[in-house]
Parts: C-alpha cells; sequence; structure tokens
C-alpha cells in the first residue's frame, strides 16, 4: 500500500496502476481508461495530459490542493462535463453516453440533490426504478442497503430533515445501487463520524471488483487506496495561459 504523504505525480500515475494490477492480475478487467484529458475553463488549464486506466477491483485516490482539478476529472469521466481534449470510456463505451453512465455510481457535489419532500426510502426507490429493477428487486435492494449502511432512521425521514451526515450515507447508498463496476466518489468520508466511515469502508471491501476513483484530503482515505495520484494546481503562468 502506498504511503498516503508521497504523492505521484501526472507522469507516474500510469506506473502507480501498474502496481495495483501487478497485485493481483486475475482481476485486471479494464473499467476505466483516461487518454489525454484536458479541461480550460475560460481559456486557463485546470486538468493537463491526465491520463489513467483502472481495472476491477482497483482502488485508486486523487489527492491536491483546491483547484487542482479533482473533482474536474472525476466529473469528466460521468459525462457531466466535457474535456477539452482526450478520451475517456468505461468498458469501451465512451463517458457520457448511456451505456457508459449506467456503469458507474458517483457521489459528486452535483448530483447530491433528492427529492426533499420524500423519505430517505422513496429517494432510493425512485432511482432502483430508474435503473430498471421493478418493485420487488427494488424493494430488496433498499432493505440490503438499509442493513449494511445502518439507514433505517435516514430511510424513514424526509430529507428535509435530515443531517448533513446522513446525506452523505444516503448518496454512498444510492452510489452502491445495481453493484455498478466503477464507482466515483468525491469527497465521501465527508461529515460521516467514525462509525459510518469504517460502515463506508466495510461497504467497498465487500465489492472486491468494483473500480474505485475517490478524490479525498483524508490521510485515512489515502491509507486504505492501492495507489494515490497527486494533482498540483496550475501554476500562475499557466493560468494567465503563458
Amino acid at each position: 500500500m502506498s504511503d498516503p504523504g508521497a504523492a505521484v505525480t501526472r507522469q507516474s500515475a500510469a506506473d502507480a496502476i501498474a502496481t495495483v494490477a501487478a497485485s493481483d492480475p486475475e482481476v485486471r478487467e479494464n473499467v476505466l481508461t483516461v487518454e489525454g484529458l484536458s479541461r480550460e475553463f475560460r481559456g486557463r488549464p485546470v486538468v493537463q495530459s491526465f491520463d489513467l486506466s483502472l481495472g476491477a477491483g482497483d482502488r485508486v485516490a486523487l489527492h491536491g490542493p483546491n483547484g487542482s482539478g479533482k473533482t474536474t476529472i472525476l466529473r469528466c469521466i460521468m459525462g457531466t462535463l466535457c474535456p477539452t481534449s482526450g478520451l475517456i470510456s468505461v468498458r469501451g463505451h465512451a463517458a457520457g453516453t448511456c451505456e457508459a453512465r449506467a456503469l458507474i455510481g458517483s457521489v459528486l457535489p452535483q448530483d447530491r440533490a433528492f427529492y426533499l419532500r420524500l423519505t430517505g426510502e422513496a429517494n432510493l426507490l425512485f432511482v432502483a426504478r430508474l435503473r430498471g429493477y421493478d418493485g420487488r428487486a427494488a424493494v430488496r435492494l433498499v432493505r440490503e442497503l438499509e442493513q449494511e449502511l445502518q439507514l433505517s432512521e435516514t430511510l424513514s425521514r424526509r430529507l428535509d430533515r435530515c443531517s448533513t451526515g446522513m446525506m452523505q450515507k444516503l448518496s454512498f447508498a444510492r452510489a452502491l445501487l445495481g453493484e455498478p463496476p466503477l464507482l466515483l466518489l468525491d469527497e465521501p468520508t465527508r461529515s460521516l463520524d467514525d462509525a459510518s466511515l469504517e460502515l463506508l469502508w466495510a461497504a467497498l471491501e465487500r465489492r472486491p471488483r468494483a473500480a474505485v476513483l475517490i478524490a479525498t484530503h483524508r490521510r485515512d482515505d489515502l491509507a486504505r487506496c492501492g495507489a494515490t495520484i497527486g494533482l498540483e494546481a496550475p501554476s500562475p503562468e499557466e493560468q494567465r495561459g503563458k
């Protein structure tokens, strides 16, 4: 396991992933490929020439200061943000397509919205039905997640009466619905107490073939991943386009 204090640069990211793959070659079914990803905002670079390959079972953490592009990378993979250049595919499907999105479970800032006047249970059942599960199967999935993540209180409450931590756990439960092969998690442990943190990581450990890409500032989270990729914010000269 990599030292959480030792950043991996963009240039050595591929080496980091190769190390993960070598530890268990039988699970190297390719799930995610990112080639030459760059993204600019108003002509200013945020992500530059980012490459990444994730296989089944890989656990990789992105870390770096605010403005280094962690959330931007995740949003481009999810397909909610278009890259300026580069290619992204999920099991061979281009990022942003219905086929690619169906393979991803995510906890991202812009997708944490729920129907606040409905209960947590109603929200998860709605998502399960959207993902193609009929009534009985949807109920079964929600009940399993309720037990696994200890969600009874959250599922029974209207969400406008839930705490931030309860909402965060519900976002994670939604990401797990249907056992997607790729999980994109942006600061998933934020606002969670110690007990909830352990539930989250235990849930990931019970899904050994899920590829996980997590953006985090927490050293404890970094230590639980097989590889870490350190990102740097663009320099002032790069920000000015020089």
